[in-house]
C-alpha cells in the first residue's frame, strides 16, 4: 500500500514539474504559445462516404436481425419442448407444412433477404442441436 502511495506522490510531483517547466518556457519566449498550424480536414468524396455508411448499416441491421432471430428460436424451441411435454395431442395439430420454392432471378433486396433466411435457418439448426442433448438426458 505504501508503495502505491509513493508512486502516486512521485507522479503528482512530476506532473506539476512538467507544468511549471512549460510555463517557464512560455514566459521566457523559448517556445511560441500560439500554434498557427491549421488542422486540415481531408476531403472525402460523397461516394466513399456513402459506401462506408451502407456497409456499416448492412452489418448493424444484419447483426440485429441475426441476434433477434437467435433468441427467438431459442425461446420458441424451449416453448415447443415444454408444449410437447405438456400437451402432445395439441402439438400434433400445429405441424408445419412445406412451402414451394420458385426459381427465378431475384433483385438485390430479395437476394439479401434470402441470404438472411439461410443464416437464420443455420442459427435455428444450431439451437436445435444445442437443445437435443437436454432431451437425451431427460429420458431414462
Amino acid at each position: 500500500m505504501t508503495f502505491v502511495i509513493i508512486i502516486f506522490l512521485i507522479s503528482i510531483i512530476l506532473a506539476f514539474g512538467m507544468l511549471f517547466y512549460r510555463s517557464w518556457e512560455i514566459k521566457n519566449k523559448r517556445i511560441n504559445s500560439l500554434n498557427t498550424a491549421k488542422l486540415e480536414i481531408p476531403k472525402l468524396p460523397f461516394r466513399h462516404l456513402e459506401k462506408n455508411m451502407l456497409y456499416l448499416t448492412k452489418h448493424i441491421v444484419l447483426g440485429l436481425v441475426l441476434t433477434s432471430a437467435k433468441y427467438w428460436f431459442i425461446l420458441s424451441t424451449k416453448l415447443k419442448k415444454w408444449f410437447n411435454d405438456k400437451w402432445p395431442r395439441i402439438n400434433a395439430y400445429f405441424k408445419k407444412k412445406t412451402e414451394k420454392v420458385t426459381s427465378y432471378r431475384h433483385s438485390f433486396v430479395k437476394k439479401a433477404i434470402l441470404e438472411s433466411k439461410v443464416k437464420i435457418r443455420r442459427i435455428k439448426e444450431k439451437v436445435n442441436e444445442d437443445m437435443k442433448p437436454d432431451e437425451e438426458n431427460t429420458q431414462p
